[in-house]
């Protein structure tokens, strides 16, 4: 049976990922943050390439972030908007989603503790 984010990463786990990787990177992509929860989801063993037993036969198969865990992660991201951590664009050609900078780099600084 499939394992949820929420089993092995809380929301909180979530959350201090994402904003560890905003103090690295203040200018980035949803994408980007995307990825940070993708890795630490390959390393732990919950997505990426899978083999199941079927009888007698080893079937190779790749499990990917179910919808409940990118939802998990979006509302992440929307408490960080909410709260004015974040904000849409990085640049004048990027200036909207799904580019976002730190507007409040004191404020992040405090979940970072």
């Amino acid at each position: 049976m499939r394992q949820h984010i929420e089993q092995d990463l809380s929301k909180d786990d979530i959350f201090r990922m994402i904003v560890k990787h905003l103090d690295v990177f203040p200018l980035t992509s949803l994408e980007a943050i995307r990825e940070v929860i993708r890795s630490s989801l390959k390393q732990r063993g919950l997505i990426g390439g899978m083999n199941k037993q079927s009888g007698a036969a080893n079937v190779a198969y790749n499990r990917k972030i179910s919808n409940q865990d990118i939802q998990l992660l979006n509302d992440c991201i929307c408490d960080l908007l909410y709260s004015r951590i974040i904000q849409p664009g990085i640049n004048e050609v990027n200036q909207d989603l799904p580019w976002i900078s730190v507007s409040d780099k004191e404020k992040l600084k405090t979940y970072l503790k």
